[in-house]
């Protein structure tokens, strides 16, 4: 007993306890395509790029430029959706029982 009681101790001491009910049955469930939202990611940052240098580049005025940005973001990302449709997948989840969680504190 003795020894259970300096364990707890010494764990309270140098982990932060964080005390969770997670319990969860086996299931499927349906996430976007990671590969598919990647490819559309890219595509929007390659966009997003390239709206920012032609904003930059062309235009002086501030004003100007944040409309120009703003409206042209919304085409960029209609355009690259359409180019990489949402896609759906079926992942199954595993049964997973959680009570606590340990994270060093000093380290």
């Amino acid at each position: 007993m003795t020894i259970l009681l300096i364990a707890v101790a010494v764990t309270t001491v140098l982990f932060d306890v964080d005390l969770e009910y997670d319990v969860a049955l086996p299931a499927e469930k349906q996430v976007p395509d990671p590969a598919v939202e990647a490819r559309y990611e890219q595509c929007y940052a390659e966009e997003d790029h390239e709206i920012h240098e032609k904003a930059f580049g062309t235009i002086d005025n501030p004003e100007v430029q944040k409309e120009f940005i703003n409206s042209n973001r919304v085409r960029a990302e209609r355009d690259c959706r359409e180019r990489y449709p949402e896609s759906m997948i079926i992942v199954r989840e595993p049964f997973h029982f959680r009570l606590f969680t340990l994270r060093p504190r000093f380290w």
